[in-house]
């Protein structure tokens, strides 16, 4: 800044001047009272005097040696005025002549499109001397401010300098200095006040300057619309007129005029010229995004290729798909992003031909590229001979086409598009494409008749019959209208086509996905079909989907939008649409505020899902916690980040705290009577999470059901039972009735086995089987020791008990396992299992059962004989 540099010298003088003030205060004071007060002596007195001289005289030296302060302050300051008023004078003649470029009937959209290009850069350099402007004006004013207050003081000494101070050699010395020093600072106040006029004036002039340049680029933007919209419809009556040798030879030397300019320093130094009025910042940036996307474009393609690796199998084939167009193109669709945005925001060229054509040609790569990977992955799984002759007259398609385009586009930058050679190169570009059209139709006719003699299927006719006559349409449509005149709508025509065909494929690609993620959000994997119910059991899910299509379909309706109209027009389309809004009751809801809610929601439901799994593998698993203390620390994080959601949600839609009340009001009236158990379910949650008398993991039993605690949710607790049944029981159960928790705050558990064994059998190798038992079988723990209880001498067997401590995982395994083991050892041992028995002791019996036994007894004997 012209300022910034004497802030410095400013202050170190304005400490010089401000010490003098103030000795010569306490100068005046021995003075005045020099006749009363003794207690300064003479010797002090004159040391005062000293001091005073000697701080005037230095004020005075640097107010006087200042050859490199105001002045050189000055002379840049009107170094700056001359540039500033030539630039003004540059902007004033560029104004009168985009006035007069205005007045011209049928201007060229080349010539506006430069002309509102060299506006957009005045009016950014402009900007930039406003607000220079305005910080030299606040220095200035700052610089008078200082310099009025120190003459103020040095009056005011001087003043007390000639009605208190006696008259001395002295006292008109330091009345001579600080008449000196007044008036050095009057001169500088009076230039200061001549700067600040005309420092005034400058700007003023430069306002209005900026004013003339922006409703001349208000003209321009309205009539190059105009005029794009007259061409596009204007016909030409004699399109060969166009072909003389004379006007080919007039643009080939044209071309030879400015290919000559490519070599001379003038041209340059405009380019220059133009980088430095449009500041260059925003090119750097631009230019600095561009090359960070080229430098790390091999890590980003190797992280997609590696996420692309991940998704296999049939339902995430088109996904797959996507990420490889953007793997393969993804410099080309970064150069797209940001020459879209640069044109977006309306920043001025520093060459407006060479950026147009830039930006057309990484949108024509882009287009073949995508068009190429589309080909190869879509028909290049097919091995059949129709599938063969497709892909490769495809492929050699799009690299011609590229060629073609790129040629063409080179024209366009050096002749414009109205020129006779453009228009001829166009031309040949359209009946070419229509002879390759009628030729590969032709052709692909006799390749599917030779297929279907060697057995291959041939290709749907209602898939073939539609693409074959838009491809006749599109080719036989622009040629009709060059032919016919219409130059412009031809090119508008076949470049509304291309722009169609990409987001015909993009929108194929989207709806195809999403189909892909509603079967898996059906099936669970994408590979199995669910059990019935699993599609209602997952609302979210749904709603995302079709959340999804509906995005889709808005996005498939403003894409055609925008690309058979301009950016204008759906800018101010999308306005009216999110300013839409109706009433009910003191409630506005505009459709913008739905769009943020809906956007609001989805991002607190990625928050919730991020946020958990931060929590879960980062943060909380690092520390020592308990697997229920965690799953409730995670679900009151989510509970906190959906209720802040909501909020917001709400506050957009247009909730205010009055409605707020209203709401709550009226929910607590049906907590009292409707909602009462969802309420108390509710709270009961919350105490359940807080409190944690169960968790998450804990093996609990209720109302005679043992089960394992799986989630904790806001109503109900979801528990699964050993049969692998789902059982949902409600917060309150848990609050009001008894619950046995297995697993509270320690997961072992003690079991025990009763075996008995029959009378007289070896008790002391019975306990140690029993302990060796125990000992070998891994479910059982080491701590607390098992042991073998002696529980009682039974009818039939003597009791032994044994007992052990196991994990709540193995409660049931453990005995089963003990059990085995035991039946195969005590067989081993020789140990008998007891089981009961009793002994019958006669001592009647009747004649007829004596007599029968008797009888019975000798047919056995007999028997017994008889027996060799």
């Amino acid at each position: 800044m012209v300022f910034s540099r004497r802030m410095m010298r400013t202050f170190r003088r304005a400490a010089v001047f401000l010490s003098f003030v103030a000795l010569i205060g306490m100068l005046l004071c021995p003075m005045v009272s020099a006749a009363e007060s003794t207690e300064m002596t003479p010797a002090d007195y004159s040391a005062s005097q000293e001091a005073v001289r000697a701080l005037l005289e230095s004020a005075l030296a640097a107010e006087r040696s200042d050859p490199n302060g105001l002045e050189q302050t000055l002379n840049r300051w009107q170094r700056l005025q001359a540039t500033v008023n030539d630039e003004l004078e540059a902007y004033r003649i560029q104004n009168i002549a985009h006035s007069n470029l205005l007045l011209v009937l049928q201007a060229r959209i080349e010539d506006l499109q430069n002309a509102l290009n060299s506006n957009r850069l005045a009016i950014k350099n402009l900007s930039e001397r406003m607000v220079e402007f305005e910080k030299i004006g606040a220095i200035a004013s700052e610089r008078t401010t200082q310099l009025a207050d120190r003459i103020s003081i040095a009056e005011k000494q001087l003043s007390e300098l000639l009605q208190k101070a006696p008259a001395s050699a002295d006292k008109a010395m330091l009345t001579e200095k600080l008449d000196s020093l007044l008036d050095l600072l009057r001169g500088k106040e009076k230039q200061g006040e001549a700067f600040v006029k005309t420092h005034t004036l400058l700007f003023d002039r430069i306002k209005s300057r900026m004013a003339d340049l922006t409703e001349i680029r208000k003209q321009l933007e309205e009539r190059l619309q105009t005029q794009f919209k007259s061409d596009l419809y204007e016909r030409t009556l004699q399109p060969f007129a166009r072909l003389r040798i004379q006007h080919l030879r007039t643009e080939l030397a044209v071309l030879g005029d400015q290919s000559g300019h490519l070599l001379k320093a003038d041209f340059w130094q405009r380019q220059w010229s133009n980088l430095r009025r449009s500041g260059g910042g925003t090119q750097s940036a631009f230019l600095v995004l561009l090359l960070s996307a080229i430098l790390f474009r091999r890590k980003v393609r190797r992280y997609l290729e590696s996420v692309e690796l991940k998704l296999e199998g049939p339902a995430w084939r088109t996904r797959r798909l996507a990420l490889r167009l953007l793997r393969r193109s993804f410099v080309l669709v970064c150069a797209a992003i940001l020459f879209g945005l640069y044109d977006l925001l309306k920043l001025p060229h520093v060459n407006f031909s060479l950026g147009r054509f830039l930006n057309q040609a990484v949108f024509t790569l882009l287009f073949v590229r995508w068009g190429i990977d589309f080909c190869q992955d879509r028909i290049g799984d097919f091995d059949s001979q129709v599938s063969v002759y497709i892909r490769g007259r495809m492929l050699l398609f799009f690299q011609f086409l590229r060629g073609l385009v790129l040629f063409l586009l080179v024209l366009v930058g050096l002749f414009g598009r109205s020129s006779d050679l453009t228009w001829a190169v166009r031309l040949v570009l359209e009946i070419a494409l229509l002879i390759w059209v009628i030729s590969f139709w032709h052709r692909l006719q006799t390749v599917m008749a030779q297929a279907a003699r060697k057995g291959e299927p041939p290709p749907a006719t209602s898939r073939l019959a539609p693409i074959r006559g838009w491809t006749y349409f599109v080719a036989g449509g622009a040629l009709l209208l060059e032919l016919t005149g219409y130059d412009a709508l031809a090119v508008h025509f076949l470049v509304g086509w291309a722009k169609t065909a990409m987001l015909a494929m993009w929108a194929h690609i989207g709806w195809l996905s999403i189909a892909e993620w509603s079967t898996i959000q059906k099936t669970g994997n994408g590979t199995e079909p669910s059990p019935a119910g699993s599609w209602v059991s997952a609302p979210i899910g749904w709603f995302m989907v079709q959340m999804t299509r509906l995005a889709w379909l808005l996005a498939l309706l403003a894409g055609g939008i925008l690309v058979w109209s301009n950016t204008d027009f759906m800018s101010t389309a999308a306005k009216l649409v999110f300013n839409l809004s109706f009433s009910v009751g003191s409630l506005v809801i505009s459709v913008k505020g739905v769009l943020l809610a809906l956007i609001i929601f989805c991002l607190t439901r990625a928050s919730v899902r991020i946020g958990k799994k931060v929590l879960n593998e980062k943060v909380l698993d690092a520390r020592n916690f308990e697997h229920g203390l965690k799953e409730s620390i995670v679900t009151i994080t989510s509970y906190i980040i959906w209720g802040v959601g909501v909020l917001l949600a709400l506050g957009v839609l247009g909730v205010n705290a009055t409605s707020m009340a209203v709401v709550f009001g009226a929910l607590s009236i049906g907590i009292g009577f409707g909602l009462q158990n969802i309420f108390n379910n509710f709270i009961s949650g919350l105490i359940l999470l807080f409190e944690r008398p169960i968790q998450v993991g804990d093996y609990v039993e209720i109302n005679g059901i043992w089960a394992e605690v799986r989630k904790i949710n806001v109503r109900s607790t979801i528990v699964q039972t050993f049969d692998n049944a789902t059982v949902i029981i409600p917060n309150s159960d848990f609050i009001s009735q008894q619950v046995t928790n297995w697993s509270f705050k320690d997961p072992r558990m003690r079991r025990h086995v009763d075996v008995g064994v029959a009378y007289g059998s070896d008790i002391q190798l019975v306990r140690s089987t029993l302990m060796d038992i125990a000992a070998n079988i891994p479910q059982i723990l080491k701590y607390p020791r098992p042991d073998v209880l002696f529980m009682d001498h039974g009818d039939s067997a003597l009791i032994f008990r044994l007992r052990f401590w196991v994990h709540v995982d193995n409660y049931f395994t453990s005995s089963t396992d003990v059990r085995f083991e035991l039946d195969s050892r005590f067989r081993e041992l020789g140990i008998e299992i007891a089981f009961p028995q009793r002994d019958i002791h006669i001592r009647t019996v009747h004649n007829d059962l004596s007599s029968s036994l008797s009888q019975a007894g000798k047919e056995k004997e007999q028997e017994t004989d008889r027996q060799p």
